[in-house]
């Protein structure tokens, strides 16, 4: 997941090249990219947006990787359901308030 002010398209580069060995699902955060814009915009909800977006896929559980803001999406989602986190990567972030 992307950082704060940023979109899925920071991804490409990488995402390509991970997706030589792994399905990859590279994804805007809400009011980021192409993503729906709404006006509650909290870690709780946006990590239910990817949880939801797991479950529309079928995915159990996952790597996830997440920067900045989706690092902080990505450790609300490991704190809130372990049981979709398999591997979770955080770049950029300090898990602090």
């Amino acid at each position: 997941m992307h950082g704060l002010f940023g979109s899925s398209r920071n991804w490409s580069q990488l995402a390509e090249k991970f997706a030589e060995q792994y399905q990859v699902y590279v994804i805007d955060l809400r009011n980021h990219g192409d993503s729906p814009h709404a006006q509650r915009m909290d870690y709780p909800t946006m990590a239910a947006d990817v949880s939801a977006l797991m479950d529309t896929h079928k995915i159990q559980s996952a790597t996830i990787l997440g920067h900045s803001l989706g690092g902080k999406v990505a450790m609300w989602l490991a704190l809130t359901q372990p049981e979709c986190v398999r591997q979770l990567i955080v770049i950029d972030i300090a898990p602090v308030q």
